[in-house]
């Protein structure tokens, strides 16, 4: 028994290994960190923040991510599970306790963009497009009221379903909207939840999120040319355009990047020049 779970591991954490002149680095990045990935995030969820064993619709897809190399089969199928805890209108679930679904509603904003990201990531890795036309169900609850942050219960199972590639369409389709500034309105967080004041009366924008959308957009408007989605890919690569060039103008304040925009902020940073190279090249959670 104890030679077949340590044949398990070795299978599983040597898919990936480095070598660098410092050893301990390599100690961390060829087994560590893979292994609390799958073993604490992925498995028991029971990191910081996550000690009931609730999945967070960002936090698992992002540990999706790192194993979609080393065990494709488990980033698949959470692909799956998280498109299955998006609302119709293309939000979703901020959180949800898997045994009874009960989870919580938000005005999160970068909640509905990490299924697309992690779900062109994942068809990038392996190759796997056929993940595209799987058909999961929407569920469906009570919207939130105006100066409702949020709302916990459990929303029943709709009726209606779409290809995973329509769900990631749809929390795209509602993230396009901008603010004075041009960019992303940040809701009441953009993956950094201590931002939930910069937004929480609807106006505030976030330069993050901006970035994120925008590489998302980019990532998955090849994903849509080739399903016949014309419509939706050039108004995807219109929108990331303006949204690269209002990044730029509108993000960068002469010496850095803001992190976000509130609606007290002023308008008369020094722009610098457009990169689209450079805005593509930043990742989401650097």
């Amino acid at each position: 028994m104890l030679a077949a779970v340590t044949r398990h591991w070795d299978d599983v954490l040597g898919a990936v290994q480095v070598k660098t002149p410092d050893r301990s680095l390599d100690i961390m990045l060829n087994r560590w960190l893979l292994y609390q990935t799958l073993a604490c995030r992925v498995w028991a969820r029971s990191a910081f923040y996550q000690a009931s064993g609730a999945f967070g619709f960002r936090d698992q897809l992002q540990n999706g991510m790192a194993l979609a190399v080393a065990r494709p089969a488990i980033t698949r199928a959470h692909l799956l599970r998280a498109a299955a805890r998006q609302f119709g209108e293309g939000d979703v679930q901020h959180w949800w306790l898997p045994q009874t679904g009960q989870g919580v509603r938000t005005r999160v904003s970068d909640d509905r963009v990490w299924l697309a990201y992690a779900v062109a990531n994942y068809v990038e890795t392996t190759g796997d497009d056929r993940v595209l036309d799987e058909m999961i169900p929407f569920i469906e609850g009570a919207a939130l009221r105006p100066g409702e942050h949020d709302s916990f219960f459990q929303p029943m199972i709709s009726d209606q379903q779409a290809t995973l590639f329509e769900h990631c369409a749809r929390g795209l389709d509602q993230s396009l909207a901008v603010g004075d500034h041009g960019l992303p309105l940040i809701g009441t967080g953009d993956w950094n939840d201590g931002m939930n004041r910069v937004g929480e009366l609807g106006k505030g924008e976030s330069t993050w999120l901006g970035w994120f959308l925008h590489t998302t957009l980019t990532a998955l408007t090849p994903l849509a040319e080739g399903r016949g989605e014309r419509v939706r890919a050039a108004t995807w690569r219109a929108h990331a355009d303006t949204l690269r060039d209002a990044l730029e103008r509108e993000g960068w304040d002469g010496g850095w990047y803001r992190r976000d925009i509130s609606t007290t902020a002023r308008r008369s940073a020094r722009p610098r020049a457009a990169s689209a190279a450079s805005i593509q090249s930043r990742s989401p959670g650097a």
